[in-house]
């Protein structure tokens, strides 16, 4: 064996012996994973703020629950699309032409998202009728209920699939807990609060004092909730641990502290305190809402960047 056969074989394995980063659903293409992911949490988040508000303040739920939509349809349904080698046969994925939405998270994601699309759109129309007063009977509110709790749970469904499909990753042991659905969940709902309100600066309905009211408890439990991820992840293996060292302390250390850590909780949290004491300041509140966006990015960035496959030998050394 000559000098670049014996290198060739030792890249070519080099997966066996020690903990390798993925980087699928992370670079180069597979940033339309990260991008699609980033519109669904903050679809779906929107989407399911709009629904909860969607009685008290019905021309801010509309407004918000169409732009919630429009980012599954128009954003993160094609990102996925366009992910896949062959992205016009996706509906070979429905029943009952395949059955891969038995065991498949990512074709049952792709199912359960056009169903929420299909009632999502109708609960909207019935939404709008009813908040700009076209039309108020009874009929029309007990139709809205169901299709409110229909598409509330596709929605759901939606944004956390995910989450679901990462945990069944047990070569990627950062990944492979249950505890990732609900962060993804809630984190994305906290953003949907974020962007509730600057569809109330829009609109002007007085939505955004009960908005910053639930984003101040959610975002302290999103807090807890990501500290116990991790620990939870450090203790579960060696390789899970060597995750965490590079989202806290590693090459990724920039997104946790600075995009995760910082603008999408401590920023937006002090600006809730703040709004507390002082006078509605428009300028701070989408200061606020910029923040919570760009840790919507950085959350699923630094999630699925610091995913490292575990190595195939059990007594193989971490880098």
């Amino acid at each position: 064996m000559n000098a670049r056969t014996a290198r060739q074989w030792m890249v070519t394995h080099e997966w066996m012996v020690k903990p390798m980063a993925q980087v699928e659903w992370i670079e180069g293409k597979g940033l339309l994973v990260w991008l699609a992911e980033v519109f669904s949490a903050l679809g779906t988040g929107l989407y399911l703020v709009a629904l909860f508000f969607s009685q008290s303040h019905p021309k801010a739920a509309f407004w918000g629950g169409i732009l919630g939509w429009v980012g599954i349809a128009i954003f993160k349904l094609p990102l996925h699309f366009l992910y896949l080698g062959k992205p016009w046969r996706f509906w070979r994925a429905f029943p009952p032409v395949s059955n891969a939405w038995k065991t498949s998270w990512f074709a049952r994601g792709i199912v359960f998202t056009m169903i929420f699309l299909g009632l999502g759109a109708v609960q909207l129309v019935l939404q709008g009728l009813m908040a700009y007063g076209v039309e108020t009977g009874a009929g029309i509110d007990a139709a809205n209920w169901v299709f409110m709790i229909l598409a509330g749970v596709t929605c759901v469904v939606t944004a956390v699939y995910c989450g679901f499909a990462m945990s069944y990753c047990k070569s990627v042991p950062f990944w492979n807990t249950g505890l990732l659905p609900f962060v993804f969940l809630f984190m994305g709902v906290a953003d949907g609060l974020a962007l509730i309100m600057g569809v109330g600066l829009v609109t002007g309905e007085e939505v955004i004092p009960a908005a910053e009211s639930v984003t101040r408890w959610l975002l302290i439990a999103n807090a807890l909730l990501i500290i116990f991820y991790l620990v939870n992840a450090s203790y579960q293996s060696s390789t899970a641990e060597l995750s965490v060292k590079e989202l806290v302390r590693g090459h990724v250390a920039w997104v946790f502290w600075g995009g995760i850590v910082l603008l999408g909780i401590v920023v937006p949290f002090v600006i809730s305190i703040v709004g507390l004491f002082a006078e509605e300041a428009t300028g701070l509140l989408i200061f606020a809402i910029v923040c919570h966006t760009i840790g919507a990015f950085s959350l699923k960035y630094g999630v699925l960047k610091v995913g490292i496959y575990r190595p195939i030998l059990p007594k193989a050394h971490a880098y």
